[in-house]
């Protein structure tokens, strides 16, 4: 009989799933600064598409990294790494400026006609998501190409593991620096200082862009990364507008929303996992059509699940754990009920879009790292607030 599960796969998906906790952490801090959140809803509306393109940006970074690295196009350490390395980190930062600024002003369209938005919420809209994903990068890719490179020389996939500690450390990092931001720009000539900023980015990223515009890694990711994600934001747009909408079910259950992070990135995770995995097959050789993937990697799809299952369990209890330690009423059962069915109602949807993804952009002679895990990223923050909603509904709640 066949084998169903792949135990190092299992392993090693649990051990980068376990980053997820993290995420708890990022909506215990949302309900710590909820004054602020709650006094304007554009604040809890970018908060959706800015984890969304943080998740998009990072993914880029961490799935070219990995498959950088298992090709040989850059090298396992951390100082003087080859020029196409420092061209994708160059890249990284220009697409966070360009695309964050770009979303913030498709989630002001989006929220305007929903009526969530006023035209005097612009300027909110499109500097405080640049200004904010900047410094949270800034420290983000360091750390996260620390953890690349120590998997890599310890035999551990790269794959596996890089996407799901860059995207947990993004949310807390985010998180941290969306509140720190949001202050500052309330506060009287707080807004003033945030426009200096932006313009000195302006400026500084003008410049890079016609420094860089010639080296083929820069071009080819902002070329191929940036559309992809400013299509892709949209979607996590209508997650804020979808977030807005269970403002009701949050104020009454509050540790709702500190498990909410969790499941989109546990969610994104899944499918950047087994997509990650299949773009570094594919540029190996060892695969090259969708039928066939979905055949080898059934175990795959399989042993991350169970993974992920496992880690949804988790969520549930260190939620209750945390809201009870730190004041906030919650309900052990529920927390797991919730966590246990979104994910249950999620997953096969972003595991068959990865590797469709991947797949195809392959096939046309695409770099499958620029869009794989911006797209299964973007699904997922709808596919988890539909899903939390759906859970809610059939829960009772």
């Amino acid at each position: 009989m066949p084998r169903l599960i792949n135990r190092a796969v299992l392993l090693q998906s649990l051990l980068a799933l376990t980053f997820d906790i993290g995420g708890i952490l990022s909506g215990r801090i949302v309900l710590l600064f909820s004054p602020i959140f709650e006094s304007s809803p554009w604040i809890l509306a970018i908060y959706p598409p800015l984890l969304s393109v943080r998740g998009n940006i990072g993914g880029i970074f961490s799935g070219r990294f990995s498959t950088m690295l298992h090709v040989g196009e850059a090298e396992p350490r951390l100082r003087r790494n080859t020029s196409e390395f420092y061209s994708l980190v160059r890249a990284i930062f220009f697409l966070t400026f360009v695309d964050t600024a770009g979303s913030g002003f498709i989630a002001f369209t989006v929220n305007s006609l929903f009526g969530n938005a006023m035209l005097s919420d612009l300027f909110f809209y499109v500097i405080v998501p640049p200004v904010t994903s900047l410094f949270a990068m800034a420290i983000a890719i360091p750390f996260v190409s620390y953890i690349g490179v120590s998997a890599f020389r310890k035999g551990l996939d790269p794959s596996i593991l890089l996407y799901p500690a860059m995207s947990t450390m993004d949310d807390i990092l985010i998180t941290l620096c969306y509140v720190l931001v949001v202050t500052v720009a309330m506060l009287p000539g707080g807004s003033t200082g945030i426009q200096v900023v932006a313009v000195l980015m302006c400026i500084f990223f003008f410049t890079m862009f016609v420094k860089q515009r010639g080296a083929r890694a820069f071009r080819r990711t902002v070329v191929e990364g940036g559309p992809m994600i400013l299509l892709s934001s949209l979607l996590g747009t209508f997650a804020g507008v979808g977030l807005v909408g269970l403002r009701d079910e949050i104020s009454r259950k509050p540790s709702i929303l500190m498990l909410y992070p969790a499941l989109i990135d546990t969610l994104g995770d899944i499918g950047s996992i087994l997509g990650t995995m299949h773009t570094a097959k594919l540029a190996l050789g060892y695969t090259s059509s969708f039928y066939a993937a979905l055949r080898e990697t059934l175990v795959d799809l399989v042993s991350v699940e169970v993974a992920g299952a496992m880690i949804h369990l988790v969520f549930g209890i260190v939620t209750f754990l945390i809201a009870g330690v730190t004041g906030i009423p919650s309900n052990l059962s529920l927390l797991v009920k919730v966590a246990l069915l979104s994910n249950l109602l999620s997953f096969l949807l972003v595991s068959a879009l990865s590797l469709l993804v991947a797949t195809q952009t392959f096939k046309y002679g695409l770099d499958p790292d620029n869009f794989v895990i911006p797209a299964v990223t973007s699904v997922s923050d709808v596919g988890a607030t539909i899903a939390l909603m759906a859970s809610l509904t059939i829960l009772g709640v």
